[in-house]
């Protein structure tokens, strides 16, 4: 009697511990199964069809809601909000367009989506700086092109005067010419009126 009952407790014990197995498979594999990525630029992908615009680079997830930027290393959760973001996340027009974006079958990136890992504030902290030295290049090349353009503007406002004293000074020149030519032709018709007169004949 002792066999049968030992089989089944262990028949029991045997399919318990399957149809646990089976169950955590199930969860496993749906918790890491990546969503459907595509192309947006060379190192930007984005989730397709998706509520949210959710976007794929530098082993993060990118998320854009009301003008703030949030990562995180699940698509899903775990959402935290950033201040400076990686130049190619920036350089995204209109985030809010890809909002349930479609594409083709050719545009599918074939990229599963990395396991959530623990990283170093360190990394973190040297993406940072690297960022902020990018943004503070770009104010000093903007500062730069807005005193060149500076410099053009009153370059450009030098030569408009130097055109209107140019122009004034022509108007001189032939306002001068025209009374030359005008007190010229009064002496000449003065002088007409002169031999034309009867009186002036009698003299």
């Amino acid at each position: 009697m002792r066999t049968p009952l030992f089989s089944s407790l262990l028949f029991i014990a045997i399919a318990c511990g399957c149809t646990a197995s089976g169950s955590g498979t199930v969860r496993y594999s749906a918790e890491v199964t990546p969503p459907r990525l595509l192309y947006v630029s060379s190192d930007v992908q984005v989730i397709e069809d998706y509520d949210q615009p959710v976007f794929f680079s530098s082993n993060f997830y990118w998320r854009y809601d009301n003008g703030v930027w949030y990562r995180s290393p699940n698509h899903r959760h775990g959402w935290i909000r950033v201040s400076v973001v990686p130049i190619q996340i920036r350089r995204i027009e209109r985030p809010t367009a890809y909002v349930h974006f479609r594409g083709n079958a050719s545009a599918v990136v074939q990229h599963p989506a990395p396991a959530p890992v623990v990283r170093d504030h360190r990394e973190d902290d040297r993406e940072t700086r690297e960022d902020k030295r990018e943004i503070k290049q770009e104010r000093k090349d903007d500062r730069k092109d807005d005193r060149r353009d500076a410099k053009e503007d009153r370059k450009d406002a030098k030569e408009d005067r130097k055109d209107a004293k140019e122009d004034r000074k022509e108007d001189r020149k032939e306002d001068r010419k025209d009374a030359k030519e005008d007190r010229k032709d009064a002496k000449k018709n003065a002088k007409e009126d002169r031999r034309d007169d009867p009186k002036h004949d009698k003299k």
